[in-house]
């Protein structure tokens, strides 16, 4: 008799019922919350695939509980393949550890987007994002730039001069550089133009801090420490980018709004796991050999 089916079949049914419930919950807890925060998101930022996220993951997940009740009830009265259980708890554990990836995210995110950066840095560079209608800068990134500001006070205050650099080009629906807005807001906010040096040609995030860095390199100071500002949501990925083009960087997060917190957080635990998907792709193979070898072990 193997391991797992040392579990009768009743007994069985009644965990996935269990979890069922458990996801039956959560979903509607997402549903409220997508049904509250989508709406804000939609309205205020468009209809585009980022903005139904929460939705979407509440309408998997309640999907995810109606084939658990369906198993459970089917089990009390009748077997089911192995094949079919294995994939079944496969996806359970799968689904699981995903979910528990997104809350060690989000906490570390959060942890590391607060520590305070330390002084003495040769630059401050700042990631752009989308620009509003007619080039004005939006909520979301004007969060970035008033971090910056705060940062770069912090050196002032500490008797250095550090460069800041903003860098965002032009996309293809934005009425000039993300950078040329960044450097525009800056000066509005009493920055001296001199001190601010705009990388306008980048489009993502790794060509930000590649781009910035040529900047740099041309003035001498490439490989000098420098503080990354960012929003909260986006410090840890990067942060690695950092590390990919040696820079010797500390990332800062800048507060995200609370009506778009959500959104945002989940949206870039979708692009690490896109990004890392040999290692998730390892990690379900394994939980399906793990599965199987359980029920095959006498």
């Amino acid at each position: 008799m193997s391991v797992m089916n040392l579990l009768e079949p009743r007994v069985e049914a009644a965990v996935l019922a269990v979890i069922a419930v458990l996801l039956f919950l959560t979903a509607i807890g997402l549903i409220a919350a997508a049904a509250v925060n989508g709406v804000v998101v939609i309205r205020r930022e468009g209809f585009r695939l980022a903005t139904v996220l929460p939705l979407a993951l509440a309408t998997v997940t309640i999907l995810g509980a109606g084939l658990l009740f369906t198993v459970a009830r089917v089990l009390e009265s009748h077997p089911l393949p192995l094949w079919f259980l294995a994939l079944l708890w496969t996806g359970v554990f799968f689904a699981v550890g995903l979910g528990l990836q997104l809350a060690a995210f989000s906490v570390y995110a959060v942890i590391y987007g607060h520590l305070r950066p330390p002084t003495g840095n040769a630059a401050v560079l700042v990631l752009g994002c989308g620009l509003g209608a007619g080039g004005t800068v939006t909520p979301l990134l004007a969060s970035r730039l008033d971090r910056a500001r705060e940062v770069y006070d912090a050196e002032v205050e500490a008797g250095h001069r550090p460069v800041l650099v903003v860098s965002g080009g032009q996309g293809v629906d934005e009425a000039m550089a993300e950078a040329t807005a960044m450097k525009n807001y800056l000066k509005d906010y009493g920055m001296s133009e001199e001190n601010i040096i705009a990388e306008t040609s980048s489009r993502t995030t790794h060509e930000n801090l590649v781009f910035s860095a040529e900047l740099l390199d041309s003035m001498g100071i490439e490989y000098q420490p420098m503080i990354v500002v960012t929003s909260n949501f986006h410090v840890l990925r990067a942060a690695a980018f950092t590390r990919d083009v040696g820079l010797d960087a500390q990332v800062t997060g800048a507060r995200t709004a609370r009506f778009y917190a959500p959104t945002a957080f989940l949206r870039e635990f979708v692009a690490i796991v896109r990004g890392y998907w040999k290692a998730n792709v390892a990690l379900l193979l394994g939980i399906l050999a793990a599965v199987v070898l359980l029920q095959n072990v006498d």
